[in-house]
């Protein structure tokens, strides 16, 4: 029993040595009693702590608003609003999120403005001119604009078959 209990206490002596030098380590760049005495070590690093997991959310909200006003601002420059941009974008079935939308705009300004015509179409025309107006930097599915036309047309009358036969 005795030697239990003194385990138990070495045991214990150890965690505790550990658990200090974890906090102590991160407290090294503190000024003062705060890097050395452990009362107020602790207390100082929980807030670091505290400050740290606050900044990581304030940085994703930070981003988040810097790619939209870049988008924006290359958005205008192509004559397409941010709104009519991204509501375009997605009625295309284009995926591609705000970032990569802003590195698009500052790295590849030709690509960027090819998306910009597509939402644009879209939103102005409609599908069908979204389907017919290809700009040429833009690689689609379609190889010539007459299967392109064709394609558009065929999914017109199937529209008119199905409305028809809802009809009826």
């Amino acid at each position: 029993m005795v030697f239990l209990t003194v385990a138990r206490q070495i045991r214990k002596s150890s965690d505790r040595y550990w658990r200090k030098k974890i906090i102590f380590d991160e407290a090294k760049h503190f000024f003062g009693r705060h890097s050395n005495c452990y009362s107020l070590t602790i207390r100082a690093v929980h807030r670091a702590w505290v400050y740290k997991n606050r900044g990581r959310h304030l940085m994703k909200n930070y981003l988040r608003r810097l790619w939209i006003t870049r988008i924006q601002a290359a958005a205008e420059e192509q004559g397409v609003s941010y709104s009519t941009l991204v509501s375009g974008l997605i009625q295309s079935d284009v995926a591609l999120n705000r970032k990569m939308l802003e590195q698009l705009s500052i790295f590849e300004p030709k690509t960027f403005q090819s998306l910009a015509q597509i939402a644009h179409a879209r939103i102005e025309e409609g599908v069908l001119a979204s389907l017919s107006k290809n700009p040429d930097q833009v690689l689609n599915k379609f190889t010539t604009q007459q299967e392109l036309l064709e394609a558009g047309l065929r999914n017109l009358q199937l529209g008119e078959k199905a409305g028809a036969q809802a009809k009826s």
